[in-house]
């Protein structure tokens, strides 16, 4: 089917590194060709940012500013006050869609747990004061995460508790985990990882949740696809992965789910402007992404 009937949001992307400046071009046309409406790009420190912005405006797509916890090391307080004027002064730019990649990693050794936890607390904040949505990275850190969301935004069934919107990326966690980050209105990002078939915790969660949980993302140009990475064993292609990879998440769900392509994805796209509320001014304007074609 073409892209004006089956619509895809890309929740989680880092298409705009300069790494790609001589793909993007290509890997968007493709990406219109797969039916993908719009893409979130996610800035990962603040010298990002601008990059972000522009890449957006560009081509008409989403941008999430944030603080990636792996690139925190030169993270300084007069930073941090930096993202919250930004971010105010964003709010009439229907492209600035919220914060992000923001959160904790347990993965990689020797960073500064404490350091990132406070950087990662005050983007909270910052996201619970101007109402704004995230993208958060959740590695081996689901326990501190959910405490720090309950320090800033209450405890879910608790008396001042606001709900949280926006997804974890990536989502890998327990049964418990799950619904924790449910309670607190996130909902959860399913990309590459779920086309392994060895994936199967990633896989079962995406046949288990409820419409409305659950987003698709493709964290280009990494989290590759199982075909993919089969073309890379074989020498055919390279590792990167592009927006049009999408499809094969989709058709992934789609089948786990017993669904069609077409419910997967329209699943998939009311999720995502649910989480990310401003899409949907982002979404109806003619130099939007997936508008500039119509």
């Amino acid at each position: 089917m073409t892209a004006r009937v089956i619509k895809f949001i890309d929740t989680h992307s880092h298409l705009q590194v300069e790494r790609l400046d001589g793909h993007r071009a290509q890997w968007l046309a493709q990406a219109r060709e797969a039916g993908l409406e719009n893409i979130l790009l996610c800035a990962g420190a603040p010298e990002d940012w601008e990059r972000t912005l522009s890449t957006a405006h560009e081509w008409g797509l989403g941008a999430m500013l944030g603080i990636y916890p792996l690139w925190l090391d030169s993270t300084t307080p007069a930073e941090l006050v930096g993202l919250r004027e930004l971010a105010a002064s964003l709010l009439d730019d229907p492209h600035f869609i919220g914060l992000g990649e923001v959160g904790l990693d347990g993965f990689e050794p020797g960073l500064d747990q404490h350091k990132a936890e406070q950087v990662f607390l005050e983007e909270l904040k910052i996201a619970r004061d101007l109402d704004l949505p995230l993208s958060i990275h959740v590695r081996r850190t689901a326990s501190k995460t959910l405490g720090l969301l309950r320090r800033v935004y209450g405890s879910p069934g608790k008396t001042g508790f606001q709900p949280v919107r926006g997804a974890v990326h990536a989502f890998n966690g327990s049964d418990a985990e799950r619904e924790a980050f449910l309670a607190f209105g996130l909902v959860l990002g399913f990309g590459g990882a779920c086309t392994y078939d060895g994936s199967k915790r990633i896989r079962r969660h995406l046949s288990e949740l409820a419409d409305g949980a659950w987003v698709l993302e493709t964290d280009a140009p990494d989290m590759p696809p199982s075909s993919r990475r089969d073309a890379f064993a074989l020498g055919h292609s390279t590792l990167d992965t592009r927006p049009a990879d999408i499809l094969e998440a989709a058709r992934t769900a789609a089948q786990l789910r017993g669904t069609t392509l077409a419910a997967a994805a329209a699943s998939a796209r009311a999720a995502a402007i649910a989480a990310f509320p401003r899409l949907e001014t982002l979404l109806r304007l003619p130099e939007s992404f997936g508008r500039q074609t119509e």
